[in-house]
């Protein structure tokens, strides 16, 4: 992940270097560099109609986060990459342009929980050392997106400052769970089983399944993504 920015982005600046020097009759284009809530990463816009640019991008970022749901302690972490094709019209000679596009989206967010104490899963308690629960939320493949943005990259001075507002509709995250290891599990009328093999007791695999119901349940009502995002280039 952290590779595949840096060489998009100088992927993107040699295209413009080969098409304004190899190419002259392309297009002009413009490079940039791009920060937001979608990871860092690069873009580039060349103009076809004086009112209509077209935009490539890609953006990436990882970041871990803990957090307890249905009473389980996950550590969480956020795999950020996306690249899409965007059309941005500007319906005025000056002022803001509207954006829409398709993103091929690689966000996922990882999910590793260990239970030395207790994990409640389902209506069950699972307590042990080598216990583990791991899952991923993923997001839909090709996702639209939305948005208003400020200033005009092809117009203007050469170098450009840029802003982006908008939503990327993800659609309902699916989660998907998976438990691994020994451990001692607490039925809900209190008996408890020991040296129980969690891949392969019925039980717990029952209770996972509700698990991943709850998650799912939880999470339903979080389809959009915001896009918010600060611009910097150059055009050649």
């Amino acid at each position: 992940m952290n590779k595949i920015v840096p060489v998009a982005l100088a992927s993107l600046l040699a295209l413009s270097s080969f098409g304004t020097q190899a190419l002259p009759f392309l297009p002009d284009v413009a490079v940039g560099v791009t920060g937001g809530t979608a990871g860092l990463g690069g873009q580039i816009t060349t103009s076809i109609l004086p009112f209509l640019n077209v935009r490539a991008q890609v953006q990436g970022l990882s970041f871990s986060h803990s957090f307890n749901e249905d009473g389980i302690d996950y550590n969480g972490k956020l795999k950020l990459f996306t690249a899409g094709a965007f059309l941005d019209v500007y319906p005025f000679t000056k002022g803001p342009r509207l954006s829409a596009g398709l993103v091929g989206n690689g966000n996922k967010l990882k999910l590793k929980a260990s239970c030395p104490d207790t994990c409640d899963v389902g209506d069950l308690q699972i307590t042990g050392d080598q216990a583990q629960v791991n899952g991923n939320l993923g997001f839909k493949n090709f996702s639209p997106y939305l948005g208003l943005g400020f200033t005009n990259p092809m117009g203007g001075l050469p170098f450009y400052i840029g802003f982006d507002a908008g939503v990327l509709f993800h659609g309902r995250p699916k989660p998907s769970l998976r438990i691994s290891g020994v451990a001692d599990v607490t039925d809900a009328d209190g008996t408890t089983r020991t040296n129980v093999d969690l891949s392969t007791d019925a039980a717990v695999q029952n209770a996972l399944s509700d698990e991943t119901v709850n998650l799912a349940d939880d999470v339903k009502d979080f389809k959009f993504y915001p896009v918010v995002q600060i611009n910097l280039g150059w055009r050649f």
